[in-house]
């Protein structure tokens, strides 16, 4: 499938969700997109929807997983209905566990470096490192966080775009700080319980060169075989 998208921005619309249009209808080539939340807010649903929308769009995507494996992941996509095996056989995704990166002679501490050291990594339109923060977390060198960063900047000036997501009870505010200053688009994601039911949001807290108008928050559910849906009940 050839991308959909032109040269300024990628596209990751899916008729099933309003996610693309809340968002202004793309996001920009060569971006810094950081995704925090807690543990619980959807992080990772929203995570694999990007790459979902993205792959479906013609765009070649690699999933670098601190949380899972490739069966494990291939699973849970299915379970939301966003059905991933044929593009990893077709290399258009290229899904890589961490553990697997770093090797079994090698502590998981390596991780960080090895994202730096890995240029295969950034071959495809699109990189994510889903949690990058259990990967600074595993790290006791704090100044290698920073020159991961710097390595992440070099790499979106090239033209690639990277999906960041962070657990800020993972790591320090300090470490975190310099992550959110960095990031072209920065998206909070919160949930809260209320009368039983949890209620999840995407907060918009920066979008640098958006391609239209988009919201400031997004509420949003996840559901079996549905995944990803926004709430047409909120109020923007």
């Amino acid at each position: 499938m050839a991308p959909k998208s032109d040269r300024t921005y990628f596209d990751f619309d899916l008729e099933r969700d309003t996610l693309a249009t809340a968002l202004g209808g793309g996001i920009p080539k060569g971006s810094i997109v950081l995704i925090t939340g807690k543990f619980g807010t959807g992080k990772s649903v929203v995570t694999q929807r990007f790459t979902y929308g993205l792959l479906q769009n013609g765009l070649s995507v690699t999933y670098v997983s601190s949380e899972t494996n490739t069966k494990p992941f291939i699973d849970q996509m299915n379970s939301l209905d966003y059905p991933v095996r044929d593009e990893i056989y077709n290399q258009q995704l290229k899904f890589v566990p961490v553990d697997p990166l770093v090797g079994k002679s090698c502590p998981r501490e390596e991780s960080l470096s090895r994202l730096i050291e890995g240029d295969d990594l950034y071959e495809r339109n699109i990189t994510f490192v889903d949690t990058l923060s259990a990967l600074i977390e595993d790290n006791e060198e704090e100044g290698l966080s920073i020159e991961t960063l710097s390595f992440f900047q070099k790499v979106s000036s090239k033209g690639k775009t990277l999906f960041l997501t962070l657990d800020p009870n993972e790591m320090e505010e300090d470490i975190m700080t310099p992550y959110k200053s960095a990031a072209d688009i920065y998206l909070e994601l919160n949930a809260k319980t209320v009368g039983g039911d949890t209620e999840r949001t995407i907060n918009v807290r920066r979008f640098t060169a958006a391609r239209g108008r988009m919201q400031d928050v997004i509420k949003f559910r996840i559901e079996p075989n549905a995944g990803f849906v926004v709430d047409i009940t909120q109020v923007t």
